[in-house]
């Protein structure tokens, strides 16, 4: 037994032995190993850029003014903000801004009674070094925001000739083109492709009293109608335009009415993943209660009409909606003159911040 424990001692002497002889003939490297391992250990200092750019400064910039000035009467800075928003909006937009940054609001209040603006309101600022920042936030009166508002132009038409077609191709904006799937020859639907930044909208004919049997052509969605041949109309009627992305009434003040007769246009509608347009210009219309209940989007128009208004008035009127409800969709019949009309559309659009799009676009705007 003793001489067992003496072996065993001998060996664990050899090992150390060997392991020192080791590291007597291998320095280099055993020191190179250990800096290696010092080096991982030592964290890395990574100098923290300090932000320099002054709290007014950058709050201009969230608030994008189009001008600065500085009034000695009220000893306030006047920043000038781009037509297209509403005061409160701006007000809204700064509170949120100074308050994630840092600073406090002394005074927001609006003011009624500023003549050189179109809204405006004095703003008190507590910035984050202790300064105060005494300022006066004003619309402008004809300085709009870019892409403030949108607007849709739609053509309800049953007849192309070569010169609407020439025409069509010379406007430099998207627009539609509202057109019966039936009832039309052949060589209207030909002519389609001939048109270039279109997008096509199915005009279908619904349960209207104005309906007669002359209408039977244009194969109008009745009351009596069962969902299986509203949808089989509806399929057709893609078919023949299958590049159509929605549906907009024509004639139909009975059928927006009827709560039964619009579900049963509105569920295939929303299965080939259409858009839904009233223009039927009915005060009791259902289509916003019953859209609620699909996954469909759904809006409400009101086209031309003549017996209101001249085309004049009515472009007019449609282009100062935009900026006053941020979106306007204009409908009108597409004849030459009616082209002729809104040839500098687009021009009088964009000096108010208004931009052109098509009925899509419109629809997908939250």
């Amino acid at each position: 037994m003793i001489k067992l424990k003496h072996i065993v001692a001998l060996f664990f002497a050899l090992g150390i032995f060997a392991g020192l002889s080791f590291f007597l003939n291998n320095q280099d490297k055993a020191l190179h190993i250990l800096e290696k391992i010092k080096g991982t250990q030592e964290t890395e200092v990574v100098p923290v850029e300090q932000d320099t750019i002054p709290f007014e400064k950058k709050l201009q910039d969230e608030m994008k003014i189009i001008s600065s000035s500085y009034s000695k009467r009220t000893k306030r800075n006047i920043w000038t903000l781009a037509r297209g928003k509403t005061i409160v909006v701006y007000l809204l937009k700064a509170q949120k801004f100074i308050q994630k940054n840092g600073g406090s609001i002394l005074l927001m209040e609006e003011l009624n009674d500023n003549p050189n603006a179109y809204q405006s309101a004095l703003v008190n600022v507590l910035a984050p070094n202790g300064d105060t920042l005494h300022l006066t936030f004003q619309v402008s009166e004809n300085v709009f925001m870019k892409n403030a508002s949108l607007m849709s132009i739609a053509f309800q038409t049953t007849n192309l000739t070569p010169e609407i077609i020439a025409k069509l191709n010379n406007l430099d904006f998207p627009f539609d083109l509202l057109i019966p799937p039936f009832g039309l020859n052949n060589d209207f639907y030909k002519n389609l492709d001939k048109i270039q930044n279109k997008e096509i909208v199915l005009w279908l004919a619904m349960e209207s009293s104005k309906l007669n049997k002359v209408h039977n052509k244009l194969r109008p969605l009745r009351i009596h109608h069962t969902a299986e041949q509203i949808e089989e109309t509806i399929s057709d009627a893609k078919e023949i335009l299958p590049s159509a992305a929605g549906i907009a009434t024509r004639y139909g003040e009975q059928a927006v009415k009827h709560k039964q007769l619009l579900q049963a246009i509105l569920k295939p509608t929303e299965k080939k993943k259409m858009w839904f347009l009233d223009l039927s210009m009915e005060e009791r219309t259902v289509v916003p209660q019953t859209c609620k209940d699909l996954e469909i989007s759904c809006k409400i128009a009101f086209p031309y009409n003549p017996d209101n208004s001249s085309i004049e008035d009515y472009v007019h009127q449609k282009l100062r909606e935009a900026p006053k409800s941020g979106t306007s969709v204009m409908i009108i019949p597409l004849t030459e003159q009616n082209l002729s009309k809104i040839e500098d559309v687009a021009q009088k659009a964009a000096k108010q911040g208004t931009t052109l799009v098509d009925l899509s676009t419109l629809f997908n705007t939250k």
